[in-house]
């Protein structure tokens, strides 16, 4: 017979190793080089560029670099003594005074004494008991500048005399990327080190377990390295959360593959094969099936590329790339190691009690499951069905700084303005008007923009639209003319190409009264002859909700329907495709039940330091795409083994328990890896990260447990040789 392409290549690795090893080092010395050239990832705490909001917001940063400017919130206060006090005042003075004397630059600095008599001004600087005040610093300069006087910017205030709190945009941001970089490096000091225990456990030797691990590496330098790379010129923009991606799922697919594959060499050199016949073999077994399970996940990710609203498109490609990097080095670097190690793979035994031993258990298991299926389905899939039944009543929003932990400063500070301050708990929606002419005539845009601010002034939740460009008259005298408000509105709101208007309303954002309200000014902006773009949280909040609402059905349609197809590729069956489906799905949703129980109704809330919330909008697709490739990739591994099994006895209950078998110990060590690499983002800090850690976590197991020991046996079982049927036309599995 002849052999497949697969094993044709095994053999050529085996002849062309100093090649690979070769090219594998020039990669990863190409790659370290690239790192150290640092990203360009766009803010992923934003609305991204894709919609309104994002685009608004986009325009206002490069038009207005007044307006859009970092802005840094010192919250000063006292348990005795109020802001009007000598002390106090004297305190607040000599804190900021320090900002003179840091190499950046100030643009303003708006505190309560700037008008100590005016209510309005007050009730947005004194809190309500008056021992509070706060401070607002704009901050110019570039990037570069501003990060390295960071942190002198956040500790310029700190005094004797008064407690202080930093937030603000500058800070928020910054919290969120550093927590984000500390999330990842934790996450990979708690799994790592678990994974390679776990490993040494699956095969007894520290040779064996090693080699996955130096997979593991180059597939996180190669992967971290191309997304630094693309973040100068992906039309979608990559954001950090790219590379938490990489640590999130390319960990896992790697130890998980090089696994499966040195497993399947091993058995092959114990079966008497000769070094290259043994990797040949394993290639066309074990590597088919990590090829087909690579395609899985990879499919399942790239359904995320078509949620162009969000910064999935971000994330999916952070992980596209480290399934993409992994079965690169799993299919070319790893055998051609293999090929060098030889039998010395099982060298240098682990001195530990119960490292790879061989037991029957998953075939003993499964038949006895299989004797009484219908007993064992009916309680597996009422248990599956509650664990995901919380999910029904699921609570979502778009997120926030609610998604740091209570206890950062930036968060406390954000929450003490909203709570003490009058004027704070308003909202503000901008509008930001694009003009079409180069040198616009102010006095007809103000006249069509006058028309528009006259109807959202009769608009119910609206406080207030004030602005030059809503009042024509204005116009015919010079801007020099102006009162100063007008001027310094003018000055700091308009360019030659945009102008943002600000309106203020009674709604909190993320209300059904603020969405109705974004509804509501979008029918009066259109009315413009001008382009105004509706900008804001809310503004994001609304668009994300339809967006989502939207695609969501064709996304699930799709990544069903290819999955489908890449299994009965695999087996030449249509039964085993549809099942395997409906059994992630299950495990999926389970998953899902689980996430709202801890994030939404707060169980574990304090251990896991979060408070209960919605969860974030992008987090159940997000957690589909990445779950369901995850979870069927146990499902393709271990159909592979069934199947084989089923053309070799053409007995369904043989080839069930001989599969499982096979491949049971194996795919537990694998869900075991899984599960701890994932295990280490529960800790993270970013809610979404910590709510994806878990999600994935609990789909794993409960996939390697509930649905492969129980409901896959059972269920194979009850369909007998009708799970290997298919059209003649379609091609039908070997019998």
């Amino acid at each position: 017979m002849a052999e497949s392409a697969l094993s044709r290549f095994g053999r050529q690795m085996h002849s062309s190793r100093r090649t690979v090893f070769a090219a594998a080092f020039a990669s990863l010395i190409i790659s370290l080089l690239l790192i150290s050239q640092g990203n360009s990832f766009i803010d992923g705490n934003s609305p991204p560029p894709t919609i309104e909001a994002g685009r608004a917001l986009d325009l206002v940063d490069d038009e207005l670099p007044v307006t859009s400017a970092n802005s840094v919130t010192f919250i000063f206060s006292h348990d005795e003594m109020v802001w009007s006090d000598d002390e106090y005042q004297q305190a607040v003075s000599s804190a900021l005074a320090k900002l003179s004397e840091l190499d950046i630059e100030i643009l303003s600095i708006s505190t309560a004494y700037d008008a100590p008599v005016d209510p309005v001004h007050l009730s947005s600087h004194v809190s309500r008991d008056g021992h509070t005040t706060a401070a607002y610093v704009r901050i110019g300069g570039t990037d570069d500048e501003i990060s390295d006087s960071y942190d002198n910017i956040i500790t310029a205030a700190d005094n004797d005399v008064l407690d202080v709190l930093v937030t603000g945009s500058l800070v928020i941001s910054t919290d969120f990327d550093t927590a984000l970089k500390n999330d990842q490096v934790r996450a990979e000091i708690i799994g790592i080190p678990l994974s390679l225990v776990i490993l040494l456990f699956v095969f007894g030797t520290f040779t064996a377990a090693m080699l996955p691990m130096v997979i593991a590496l180059l597939m996180i330098t190669l992967a971290t390295a191309t997304s630094f790379w693309m973040s100068d010129w992906w039309f979608f923009g990559l954001t950090q959360y790219s590379i938490s991606m990489i640590s999130l799922i390319g960990i896992a697919v790697s130890i998980d593959y090089s696994l499966f594959m040195i497993s399947r060499f091993r058995e092959e050199l114990d079966a008497g094969a000769e070094v290259e016949d043994a990797i040949a073999k394993m290639m066309d077994t074990a590597g088919r099936a990590v090829l087909f399970s690579g395609a899985t996940v990879a499919i399942s990710l790239c359904s995320l590329f078509y949620f162009t609203a969000t910064h999935m498109p971000s994330m999916a490609m952070g992980g596209f790339l480290a399934v993409l990097a992994s079965l690169i080095y799993s299919l070319t670097v790893l055998p051609a190691m293999l090929s060098y190690i030889g039998p010395k793979i099982d060298s240098l035994k682990v001195p530990l009690p119960g490292a790879n031993t061989k037991t029957q258990f998953w075939e003993k298991f499964s038949t006895t499951v299989m004797k009484r299926p219908i007993s064992w389905l009916a309680p597996a899939m009422i248990l599956l069905l509650l664990l995901g039944s919380p999910f029904l009543r699921v609570e979502l929003n778009a997120g926030g700084i609610e998604a740091l932990p209570p206890d950062f400063e930036s968060r406390m500070g954000y929450e003490v303005l909203v709570d003490e301050f009058p004027a704070y708990t308003a909202s503000t929606i901008p509008l930001v008007v694009v003009f079409d002419e180069e040198q616009p005539d102010w006095k007809i845009i103000s006249e069509d923009i006058a028309v528009v601010c006259d109807g959202i002034r009769e608009t119910t939740g609206v406080i207030s639209i004030d602005h030059p460009l809503c009042y024509p008259d204005l116009f015919d005298t010079a801007i020099e003319e102006w009162p100063e408000d007008a001027q310094s509105t003018w000055y700091t709101t308009v360019s030659e190409t945009v102008a943002m208007i600000n309106v203020a309303t009674e709604y909190s954002s993320g209300t059904e009264q603020a969405e109705q309200l974004i509804a509501d000014l979008r029918v009066h902006t259109t009315t413009s002859s001008e382009e105004i773009l509706v900008g804001g949280w809310t503004s994001y909040e609304v668009d994300i909700k339809n967006h989502l609402s939207e695609r969501i059905p064709a996304v699930v349609a799709f990544v069903v329907i290819v999955t489908m197809i890449l299994i009965w590729l695999q087996v030449h069956s249509i039964i085993v495709p549809i099942k395997a489906v409906l059994m992630n799905v299950l495990s999926v949703s389970a998953s899902f039940g689980l996430v709202v129980l801890v994030f939404q109704d707060g169980l574990l809330a304090e251990t896991l330091n979060f408070t209960p919330q919605p969860l974030d909008l992008i987090v159940p697709p997000l957690v589909f795409g990445i779950a369901f490739g995850l979870s069927m990739d146990y499902e393709v591994l271990m159909l592979s083994r069934i199947h084989e099994a089923w053309v070799e006895t053409g007995d369904n209950t043989k080839a069930v328990a001989k599969g499982l078998q096979a491949s049971g110990s194996l795919i537990t060590g694998a869900a075991a890896i899984m599960i701890a690499v994932f295990s280490g983002f529960i800790f993270a800090d970013v809610l979404i990260i910590k709510s994806m850690g878990l999600a994935l976590a609990a789909a794993v197991f409960i996939d390697a447990t509930i649905v492969r020991a129980i409901v896959v046996p059972s269920a194979m079982r009850l369909m007998g040789r009708a799970n290997w049927w298919a059209p003649s036309f379609l091609g039908k599995s070997e019998e």
